[in-house]
């Protein structure tokens, strides 16, 4: 077949699964066919020799095939890892999940499509090996449609009806991680053999470095953090990359406070996505507009993410978000900056082993002054008071807020003072975050009443003696400066009222 020809059946393959957005098809060394991930744009490869065993009818199949692992089932990086993830461990993982996939596809392009061109790729080619001929057994028992004549023996049957009570198509998280182990324990030990199929193998290695890490991202919002570090180790135990430090779950090198790494800061940047945190400007700003279509991060608020022109999807690459600008009068440095001072004492929650109310929080704040073109600070305190100055290097801030040093609960006024003066004049917003358990907490509120910045104190509920002497100078500070909130912090969901709602133009007015 010639190219025109080619590029002809692949744009009706397109068609009829209502344009996908993979645009091009390539032939090429590969052995049979596959997506490529490797450019932001994707597309279809088949391979030169694969091509010349098949006629158009079956090249159409295999085009359908593909395309139909962006529409139904994404072959995606967050998929591969998680399904990865689920099954046991066994030899072979990346072929018993691709045959996962690939039923999945077939029986959704058949049987919910009405696209049977599939068969004919089969029935094009020679059935091998024992796994070959059980699918083709089950595509046929299922759709009633021959997909090459096969003979299978009693052992081969017995493993087809345990195939008939999985729920291919019932793609939810919690039955794919049901089915697919199901679907290894039938199949595991029909993989010693060489497995010749129509679709190539795809396993984590073919997804470029910040697929990964993107991918990393969207499944830090669904799992608990355990869970997360270790689907972390497993990526990097099966990705071949030079360095640990690439998939950001090295060790730090300044403080063992970092040991356990990156995984856990994902987890919880993705956890405070979850929040919007309302942050009032020191002057006036007029009404935001969409205006300009973007990239969109994971980083982004979800709220500009742009449906539509994503396809409905947030794969690396496609996902788009709306650029927001003022109606009129736009003014991009309408915002503060912020220092955020955590507590991180023994007496708080370890965010590598609880979840951390106090760093979801941090994170969710953080992220929200980012967003509005502001500098975050952060001081960690315990033992001793970590402090990074006022800057847009997210991924610093990150890391400061979640150290935990777990010692005493002091903040270390005279390093904090020279911190102070360093800022200056600027406008900022000062965020304190503890359980209110602070040794020196007379001579904190002191040296904050004499501040000329706003300030929220968050308090994270427990049960620490001397929260009423806590209460009780806060009442006197509130008292002396008006331009200070409190705010209860129990569990997560109390986070979202965390506010920061008077202005700095009330501050210069002396109101």
């Amino acid at each position: 077949m010639d190219i025109d020809k080619i590029n002809k059946i692949f744009n009706r393959a397109r068609k009829d699964l209502y344009y996908p957005p993979i645009t091009k098809v390539e032939i090429t060394n590969v052995s049979t066919s596959e997506i490529d991930f490797s450019a932001r744009s994707y597309k279809v490869l088949v391979g030169k020799e694969f091509i010349k065993k098949i006629d158009g009818e079956a090249l159409l199949g295999i085009f359908h095939h593909e395309l139909n692992h962006w529409v139904k089932h994404p072959y995606d990086a967050k998929t591969v890892l998680l399904e990865h993830h689920f099954l046991p461990e066994v030899e072979n993982k990346n072929i018993i999940r691709n045959l996962y996939d690939d039923v999945i596809v077939n029986l959704d392009l058949v049987i919910n499509k009405g696209l049977e061109e599939i068969a004919k790729v089969y029935k094009q080619l020679p059935a091998q090996g024992k796994a070959d001929k059980l699918f083709r057994a089950f595509y046929k028992d299922v759709t009633g449609i021959d997909f090459g004549n096969v003979d299978i023996d009693k052992e081969l049957d017995k493993r087809l009806k345990m195939l008939f009570q999985i729920d291919f198509l019932d793609i939810s998280r919690v039955k794919i991680k049901t089915n697919i182990r199901k679907f290894c324990k039938i199949i595991e030990d029909l993989i010693d053999e060489e497995i010749v199929l129509p679709f190539s193998i795809f396993g984590i290695n073919d997804f470029p470095l910040h697929e990964i890490k993107k991918a990393m991202k969207e499944i830090a919002r669904e799992v608990e953090p355990q869970e997360y570090r270790e689907i972390a180790k497993e990526v990097f135990k099966e990705a071949k990359f030079k360095e640990k430090r690439e998939l950001g779950i090295a060790p730090g090198e300044k403080s063992m406070a970092r040991e356990l790494g990156r995984p856990d800061i994902d987890w919880y940047k993705a956890r405070a996505q979850r929040h919007t945190i309302y942050i009032k400007s020191f002057l006036k700003r007029d009404a935001l507009y969409p205006y300009e279509i973007k990239d969109f991060d994971l980083d982004d608020n979800i709220d500009t993410y742009a449906p539509i022109d994503s396809y409905g999807k947030c794969l690396p690459g496609l996902a788009k978000r709306y650029k927001l600008q003022a109606f009129e009068g736009y003014e991009p440095s309408n915002f503060p900056d912020t220092v955020i001072i955590i507590d991180s004492s023994g007496s708080m929650r370890n965010p590598d082993k609880e979840v951390s109310y106090a760093v979801i929080g941090a994170f969710a704040i953080a992220r929200n002054y980012f967003e509005h073109g502001s500098k975050v600070g952060a001081i960690n305190f315990s033992n001793i008071n970590i402090q990074l100055e006022p800057t847009k290097e997210r991924n610093r801030v990150y890391e400061t807020l979640k150290l935990y040093q777990c010692g005493g609960t002091t903040l270390h006024l005279e390093e904090f003072k020279e911190y102070v003066d360093k800022i200056g004049e600027k406008m900022v917003d000062f965020i304190l975050i503890t359980d209110a358990g602070i040794d020196n907490v007379s001579e904190v509120m002191d040296y904050f009443s004499k501040l000329r910045y706003r300030l929220t104190i968050i308090w994270i509920k427990g049960d620490i003696k001397g929260y009423e002497s806590f209460k009780e100078r806060y009442n006197l500070l509130k008292q002396r400066l008006s331009l200070v909130s409190f705010v209860e912090i129990e569990d997560e969901q109390d986070i979202p009222y965390i506010a920061v709602g008077r202005s700095f133009g009330d501050i210069y007015a002396g109101n």
